[in-house]
């Protein structure tokens, strides 16, 4: 068995030039394979992550397709249920920026900010009405820091001026890279709220387990509300990466298949040299299955070390290079696009798919077309 492994080696390295430009093509290919899935893992673990720590539901009316405020009162009526910790109305809502042709979202919040996870700021107690805590993409955006003033168009006639007090930690950039956390009475008349109105409710649940039984109730009681659970926004983030990655895993896997076919047509047909060495080899008594387990290591070789390589390279290109050539596609098309570090994450299924998807179908490749040569009379192959 050695002396096949070593034949098989010398084999390739008489043939460096093909095989060199075999595992680099491999290579290149798997490597855009397993960067996507590197990346599409990774975004997902950390999306959830950051939304680990959100309320259980949240209730919101639409009307014509889009969301429209809730009146105040409606925060009692969601109290009566058993099993509830806390009710809050949410303001929020969008302003288009003119100068950085980004949207920014609008968050107003009337309690202390200073408990809010990842946040920046030396600022404590309320925020004032000229106040405002700012994402990052914001501050980059528009070149400012904290200290520096933020000016926003509220009608035609009207421009308010924030003074940005703090911002966001790089981990929460998915999710505070365009927000603006404005003082709730500057929050409304910048969104257009009356002191009545809120936009949707939070509503946080003692027992997990009984999330989805208040939702139901809610939902019977409210039939022109709209309940929506955690998990259903988990879901909804789960598959809008995975319908990005998709299309990239479905456009890598086309190519994996073109160069497998690329590998079929060059090793079905072989060269002279090839044909005759099959044909010498059977000739001074090598069986089918020596030439085949021969083939086997060439093929082995070539594809385990061109997959280590794409895996190696689609380490390297998301996890230390940021993802250059997929960030822009697969997180979104923004003007505020979200600058984010990408973790580690990489799960043994997904090496395992890599290798499989790379390893098997090149082998048979190669030992299909090997074994019609070696089945064939070596006076036929040395002619």
């Amino acid at each position: 068995m050695f002396h096949l492994l070593e034949y098989a080696l010398l084999s390739l390295w008489r043939r460096r030039t093909k095989s060199l430009m075999l595992s680099i093509i491999h290579a290149l290919v798997i490597g855009f394979y397993a960067s996507v899935v590197f990346f599409t893992a990774s975004l997902k673990e950390e999306t959830l992550t950051v939304l680990e720590d959100i309320p259980e539901l949240w209730v919101q009316k639409i009307q014509g397709g889009r969301l429209i405020p809730l009146k105040t009162n409606i925060l009692d009526s969601m109290k009566t249920y058993r099993g509830i910790e806390s009710v809050k109305g949410r303001i929020w809502g969008y302003t288009f920026d003119a100068p950085s042709g980004g949207v920014f979202t609008i968050w107003g919040i009337d309690s202390a900010f200073s408990d809010l996870k990842l946040v920046q700021t030396d600022f404590e107690g309320k925020l004032k009405e000229n106040q405002a805590l700012v994402g990052r993409g914001i501050l980059q955006t528009r070149n400012l820091q904290i200290g520096d003033y933020l000016t926003i168009t509220e009608t035609e006639e009207e421009i308010q001026s924030f003074e940005i007090v703090g911002t966001f930690v790089a981990q929460a950039d998915l999710l505070t890279h365009d927000l603006i956390i404005l003082s709730e009475k500057s929050a409304r008349n910048l969104i257009g709220l009356d002191s009545t109105e809120i936009m949707d409710i939070a509503i946080r649940i003692r027992n997990t387990d009984e999330t989805d039984n208040i939702g139901r109730k809610i939902d019977e009681r409210f039939p022109l509300f709209r309940v929506v659970t955690k998990q259903q926004l988990r879901s909804t983030y789960e598959t809008l990466f995975g319908w990005r990655g998709g299309i990239f895993v479905y456009g890598s896997m086309t190519a994996i298949f073109a160069f497998l076919i690329l590998v079929w047509e060059r090793t079905a047909g072989l060269t002279d040299d090839e044909r005759k060495e099959i044909g010498i080899l059977k000739g001074i008594g090598w069986d089918i299955s020596d030439i085949l387990k021969m083939k086997l290591f060439e093929a082995s070789a070539i594809s385990m070390t061109a997959t280590l390589t794409g895996i190696l390279l689609a380490y390297g290109h998301i996890f230390l290079l940021d993802a250059p050539l997929l960030k822009p596609f697969l997180v979104g098309w923004s003007v505020l696009y979200p600058a984010f570090d990408l973790y580690p994450i990489v799960k043994i299924g997904d090496v395992l798919t890599i290798f499989s998807l790379s390893i098997i179908p090149y082998l048979t490749a190669t030992l299909i077309p090997a074994w019609r040569s070696a089945i064939t009379d070596p006076a036929e192959s040395m002619r």
